[in-house]
């Protein structure tokens, strides 16, 4: 098979062998280990379908083959996965025949756009953009396969369509049967057919992105197999995939304008941020936070850690301090509840370092979010119902005070 991009000529099977070559013979500077070659060996053991593969990596080793990644994505990963199947192939066989596809998962892109910077011209290659996740949405499963039998009584075929490749957004029914070669009714066998996970989020524009007085953007991002729930509502993520187009409601009735939305369809998510729950406290940690504790002068240390920059305002610091560390709900004899929550206002002269306070400490807390008079989220500060374009469904997105709880 010959791919051509940009009036250049691959063969299909030069690039697979070439992405085997690479997966096989790069070896890490620092340890002079073969990193994916190990990693490859380790998918069969640990039942893994996926291979993340760091771009600077494949830069260093095949500067061509990286940008080709970049330039016509849905080929070249495509080909990726088969140089995969291929070398795992060798060494467990029986296990490449029970999965049907392999990822090829591309992380630390050579350049990470705004979400604002999108244009058309990018439609159709890889693209990273940064962001906080401000909805998601349940998984659900997509039809990648359907197997359909034909209803003629001579025949009763059963077949999966399509025989090469996965089944678009819509559903799409065969012209004819690929047994008898006639057309007629066919029958969709939904319980055999082949599904994969699918999961909608959507992210916007991190808050210091923002230019004044501009309302944040945000873009659809579609995850699906294991990228699933591998991000939630507040995480700064960054995303790698490709940027595509689907039609707004008008261009699907075949009326109005023919205008598209973009959408991103993810091939990796790098969690820069991730929430409270999931901050993970080693036993180096605990003995480190034990021992601070015993300090005498801890209190005082942790004031002056507050913006330490910042000359003064020692007891504005210190409520900050006790801000973030919060407090204990507690139950009163008469039920009266007193939440441990800490709030804190600051009223001042302008030049007083307000601002500065405040964006150190959204900095500082996990799920901090920076807000101001040129806007936090599109949903503002707490929620705002809306309708999902595609579905018809109504929904709630959160807002800055949502995201930041």
């Amino acid at each position: 098979m010959v791919l051509t991009i940009r009036d250049k000529e691959l063969v299909e099977e030069d690039v697979i062998t070439r992405f085997k070559k690479f997966l096989w013979d790069f070896r890490d500077k620092k340890t002079g280990v073969f990193k994916y070659r190990e990693r490859i060996n380790q998918m069969a053991l640990m039942n893994q379908r996926s291979l993340i593969i760091d771009f600077n990596d494949l830069t260093l080793y095949d500067r061509e083959l990286a940008h080709l990644v970049e330039e016509a994505p849905d080929r070249m990963i495509e080909s990726a996965s088969k140089a995969i199947r291929e070398l795992i192939a060798k060494e467990y066989p029986e296990y490449v025949e029970s999965v049907e596809k392999f990822y090829p998962r591309f992380r630390n892109p050579s350049r990470i756009l705004k979400i604002r910077e999108l244009t058309s011209e990018y439609i159709g290659k890889l693209v990273a953009v940064e962001g906080i996740v401000t909805r998601l949405t349940k998984v659900e499963a997509r039809l990648v396969k359907a197997l359909y039998r034909h209803s003629d009584p001579e025949c009763g075929a059963e077949f999966y369509y399509p025989e090469s490749g996965e089944m678009g957004e819509r559903i799409e029914k065969p012209p004819y049967c690929p047994v008898c070669g006639k057309t007629g009714k066919f029958e969709l066998v939904l319980d055999r057919s082949q599904f994969i996970d699918w999961q909608k989020i959507v992210v916007q524009e991190k808050p210091e992105e923002i230019p004044p007085g501009q309302i944040p953007r945000s873009i659809e991002v579609i995850l699906t197999s294991d990228l699933v729930d591998s991000a939630r509502p507040g995480d700064r993520i960054t995303v790698i995939g490709i940027l595509r187009v689907m039609p707004t409601s008008s261009a699907q009735r075949g009326t109005g304008r023919s205008v598209f939305s973009f959408y991103i369809d993810a091939n990796y998510i790098d969690v820069q941020q991730k929430v409270l729950e999931e901050v993970e406290i080693t036993r180096e940690d605990e003995e480190k936070i034990r021992e601070l504790s015993r300090d005498p002068w801890i209190r005082e240390k942790i004031i002056a850690s507050i913006a330490p920059s910042i000359y003064g305002h020692w007891n504005i610091k210190e409520a900050i301090a006790l801000l973030l560390f919060g407090g204990v709900p507690k139950i009163l004899p008469d039920g009266t509840r007193i939440r441990g929550d800490i709030h804190v206002l600051l009223v001042g002269d302008p030049g007083t370092a307000k601002s500065q306070l405040l964006q150190y400490t959204a900095r500082i807390a996990p799920r901090g979010i920076y807000t101001s008079g040129k806007g936090s989220t599109a949903a503002g500060l707490t929620a705002s119902v809306l309708r999902d374009k595609t579905t018809g469904e109504y929904y709630l997105e959160a807002g800055a005070m949502v995201i930041a709880d």
